[in-house]
């Protein structure tokens, strides 16, 4: 049987103090991304700039860090090492993967993805913020 297998995006919008990945992070479309994993998938884990693969219980402090300021080789290492992380946790034998973020990551986990044999698939590929929120609205429960 095949197992579903969530790779999520953490948010912008944290808290001021230490806590679990899960709890640290703020904004609507993060808490939406949990509640869906909860009920759609048999496991998830998070990703972040600064530490790459996080698990959801994992504790986290405030911090200041965006892709957005990596160049594109670091951009690619750091692909590289989530992808290099997470395959400690997850072969890709009998999983399918579902990538939730933005284009700004996803570029660079897709193809290490790819290269270490996973089938994956985006299922909000090509949706902004608001349409987002309520793909999950729709979807939470269903």
């Amino acid at each position: 049987m095949t197992e579903k297998i969530g790779l999520l995006a953490t948010a912008r919008k944290k808290s001021n103090t230490p806590d679990k990945v899960i709890d640290f992070y703020k904004s609507p479309l993060f808490i939406k991304s949990v509640q869906y994993a909860q009920n759609h998938y048999d496991r998830f884990y998070f990703y972040n700039a600064k530490d790459g693969l996080l698990l959801p219980d994992q504790i986290m402090s405030p911090y200041d860090v965006s892709i957005k300021t990596f160049t594109i080789q670091e951009k690619k290492r750091w692909g590289q090492k989530v992808i290099k992380a997470f395959l400690t946790y997850e072969s890709p034998q009998d999983k399918l993967i579902f990538l939730h973020g933005g284009q700004v990551y996803r570029k660079f986990l897709e193809p290490e993805l790819r290269k270490q044999g996973y089938i994956f698939e985006v299922p909000l590929k090509g949706l902004g913020i608001g349409k987002q929120l309520k793909w999950y609205e729709q979807h939470i429960d269903s």
